[in-house]
């Protein structure tokens, strides 16, 4: 397999790419968790409704619904419209309330994607390095095979050849030959190609989760402005806490993931991709792998 020789010089050059990716893919993945800090702002939420339920229980103004309004002054008719308009001053802002929280419980939701899939790129990246060490150590051992094998075949041909001419000279018939041993490389025993077929798929599910982050947390960055304009219609103090919650913690967390995902995307993109057909496998061209950049030719 004289290609695997170019291949593998090719390949192996990007050792230090391969390390890269693993450490910032575990760095990144060790980030804050990006859904314990929607249950915390959750948790701020759940206690400032709570106070408005216990400031409107005490409230002793509420207005008689079920009683007939006839035979009221004016001034009583006037209380009682101002009652039922605070009514809906309140009946409105808890459906706002209710409104921010439901978006805050998606958002939680949604967070946990993004968490998952920062740990799902750690596991693809520190798979990624065992696959590129699994080359290294199998390109290694079949060359040493083969260096062993050279040098075995080598004694075995010059000791026998030795045992002839002993053989002859002597008239001895008791002289014996090394034979029967099979030195042979056998087909698929190890293969190179495996282990490199494995560090491509590898690399190609890095890839995708890569993508997939980005675009989740660019949606998530989306969805934010939207609560927090929402939470900005809430009493001021309590929407003063959300927002600045969200711009500091929430928000700089999904930036880092988005800009994360693109410098890990960079690197990897350094990285041989191989052609593979509709069925998955390895193209091969005279023998070759096709490759859908020339790293391995750079």
């Amino acid at each position: 397999m004289g290609w695997w020789s170019v291949a593998w010089e090719g390949i192996k050059r990007f050792g230090s790419v391969v390390s890269t990716v693993a450490q910032k893919a575990w760095e990144f993945a060790n980030s804050p968790n990006t859904k314990e800090l929607y249950e915390k702002v959750e948790s701020v939420l759940s206690d400032h409704s709570t106070h408005v339920l216990q400031r409107s229980s005490e409230d002793t103004s509420a207005p008689d619904f079920f009683s007939a309004s006839s035979g009221r002054n004016d001034k009583e008719l006037k209380k009682l419209r101002r009652d039922v308009a605070l009514q809906d001053e309140k009946f409105e802002y808890f459906s706002r309330l209710s409104a921010v929280q439901i978006e805050l419980s998606r958002l939680r939701g949604s967070a946990e994607l993004i968490d998952r899939s920062k740990s799902q790129i750690r596991i693809h990246a520190s798979h990624l390095s065992n696959h590129f060490e699994q080359m290294r150590n199998t390109n290694g051992l079949i060359d040493d095979g083969n260096a062993f094998r050279t040098a075995l075949y080598a004694i075995m041909k010059n000791f026998n050849h030795n045992m002839n001419v002993i053989g002859q000279d002597s008239g001895s018939k008791d002289l014996k030959k090394i034979e029967g041993i099979d030195i042979e490389v056998k087909r698929g025993a190890i293969s190179r190609v495996g282990a490199f077929d494995a560090f491509d798929r590898t690399r190609k599910l890095l890839s995708d989760e890569i993508i997939d982050l980005a675009r989740l947390a660019k949606e998530h960055r989306a969805d934010l402005k939207k609560v927090k304009r929402d939470a900005g219609s809430l009493e001021p103090e309590i929407a003063g806490q959300i927002v600045q919650f969200i711009d500091e913690k929430i928000v700089k967390l999904i930036d880092n993931a988005e800009s994360a995902s693109y410098v890990l995307g960079q690197h990897l993109d350094e990285l041989p991709a191989a052609e593979r057909d509709e069925n998955g496998d390895l193209i091969f061209e005279d023998g070759n792998l096709k490759m859908k950049n020339n790293v391995l030719d750079g």
